[in-house]
């Protein structure tokens, strides 16, 4: 998901992954849609100090779950 929001090639990442077996969904690693639009949420401010692309996006918990069914994790 943060590669998309970087503008990498996520599709080809998300392959990779499928390609050694790992789990590319939310479903597969057992992580609920809300629980997963919390930590992309709250993400940002764990390491202020740290740079991230989620303060670019101002990251909200909709655009959180807009951005886990476009990349398909949800």
């Amino acid at each position: 998901m943060i590669s998309k929001l970087q503008g990498q090639n996520w599709k080809q990442i998300v392959k990779a992954l499928k390609d050694v077996g790992a789990p590319t969904t939310a479903k597969e690693i057992g992580l609920k849609p809300e629980v997963l639009a919390k930590a992309l949420t709250i993400a940002q401010s764990l390491r202020p100090e740290r740079y991230t692309i989620l303060k670019e996006v101002d990251m909200t918990e909709k655009k959180a779950i807009s951005l886990a069914k476009s990349t398909k994790v949800l």
